[in-house]
């Protein structure tokens, strides 16, 4: 399981207690430390609940634990003092909610491994109502949040703040929402209002190829529509059959990504290849996966925070390689190389004898990472959701949350980006 990671900084956090078990209570989070990081925490201990009623009396604890459910917890501290049927009626209550509001795969799992009808689940509660707070209060609290606010949008369902089937399903969800706004400001979209499909509800986000590949569901009113993104930047790359033809999504999935999603899913599925494996770039000799290896070897002592900068290199990386790597129309690596260069692209081979292509991700020279900065060259802070990556020509300031450019060395961060996030043009927080 993951719990979520703002900035490196620990929230205000205060003891609480219900049902004999303490638990920590979330009461506020720093602003504009909004991160998409996660950390891997442990299941809570589940033990059996002590000090059962009478035989007699159990017939009527499941009953009891129903209507208990609905209520409020100072009203079920108080039950709890009434008799020992009613006490233990407390604390099957516990499961009850869990189903009404947090069922799916990792309920799931608990429930298989814990019998319902002994096991105090209140720590196990206390843990995902604590999740669903946590990531309420620090988007809220975020510079995207409080732009979504002023358009008068909760972006995500109520299942997906629970991340019900897999604990990274608000994570992904909430990177798509930072993803989709990006496209908006920086590409805009032919649409009347701009905005209009900023203020679609994610319904869902399901994992198809693990690590990498997700299926995010949208809902405008009550159309819903599926759409294939990458994990790290969630970038579209395709959408379902029942998607509709929007100019800002790609009009499908491409066979390429069709067979990738087909060969690590299902039975038929072979040996796991990642996506990163299909990258292209020049210079092998100093470059890994179009990253700096001196640059990599010298940041693997820098714990935490080197792991953190190479994540936001790989982003960068990913986000860099050229358009018709993702979407659009299938071409070579050295068809894009040709094109990006100037020169007349050729017709493929696979294309001819009429084979499924494969994925080729071509990533321009200019683009690889020579470092990653968190702090402007006079030791300054960046603002939190940004960073600096150096390139063999320049330095880009970028979102470290998918990778995606805000601004250049040349002219710093653009205008619409500082209003957005608080910043100045060297993207200090303002």
């Amino acid at each position: 399981m993951t719990t979520p990671i703002i900035a490196s900084t620990l929230p205000t956090s205060r003891r609480v207690s219900h049902n004999d078990y303490r638990v920590e209570k979330i009461t506020s989070t720093p602003p504009d430390t909004f991160s998409l990081e996660s950390a891997p925490i442990s299941i809570p201990s589940l033990i059996n609940i002590t000090l059962p009623p009478k035989l007699s009396d159990r017939k009527r604890v499941q009953s009891l634990a129903v209507i208990l459910s609905a209520l409020t917890d100072q009203d079920r501290r108080t039950c709890t003092m009434v008799s020992r049927a009613f006490r233990y009626a407390v604390y099957l209550s516990a499961t009850h909610i869990l189903t009404q509001k947090y069922h799916g795969r990792r309920l799931n799992q608990i429930m298989k491994r814990h019998p319902q009808n002994t096991t105090n689940m209140w720590p196990y509660l206390r843990q995902r109502q604590n999740e669903v707070a946590f990531w309420r209060h620090a988007f809220q609290n975020s510079w995207v949040g409080r732009y979504n606010s002023s358009l008068g949008i909760d972006p995500l369902s109520a299942r997906l703040w629970a991340s019900a089937d897999d604990e990274k399903q608000v994570v992904v969800a909430l990177r798509f929402i930072l993803t989709r706004l990006w496209f908006t400001l920086s590409v805009g979209t032919n649409e009347r209002d701009p905005s209009a499909w900023l203020k679609h509800t994610v319904e869902d986000a399901q994992e198809v190829v693990k690590g990498e590949i997700w299926a995010i569901t949208i809902r405008d009113g009550n159309s819903l529509s599926e759409f294939y993104v990458l994990e790290s930047t969630c970038e579209v790359i395709g959408r379902a059959l029942n998607a509709p033809q929007l100019e800002v999504y790609s009009s499908g999935l491409r066979a390429d990504w069709s067979r990738y999603i087909a060969s690590h899913t299902g039975i038929s599925a072979g040996p796991h290849s990642l996506i990163s494996e299909n990258l292209r770039w020049a210079n092998y000799e100093e470059y890994d996966r179009g990253i700096s290896r001196h640059w990599l070897r010298r940041i693997s002592s820098e714990a935490n925070v080197g792991l953190s900068k190479k994540m936001v290199a790989e982003r960068y990386v990913l986000a860099c390689v050229v358009a018709n790597s993702i979407s659009g129309q299938w071409m070579s690596s050295n068809q894009m190389a040709q094109e990006f260069a100037g020169l007349p692209s050729r017709v493929t081979l696979a294309a001819i004898r009429g084979k499924t292509p494969k994925i080729n991700l071509y990533l321009p020279a200019h683009h690889h990472v020579e470092s990653v900065h968190f702090t402007t060259p006079k030791g300054v802070p960046l603002h939190p959701a940004l960073a600096v990556i150096q390139t063999p020509a320049r330095e880009y300031v970028v979102l470290k949350d998918n990778g995606m450019q805000v601004g250049c060395e040349e002219d710093g961060v653009a205008n619409v980006w500082m209003h957005v996030l608080g910043c100045d043009k060297n993207g200090i927080a303002l």
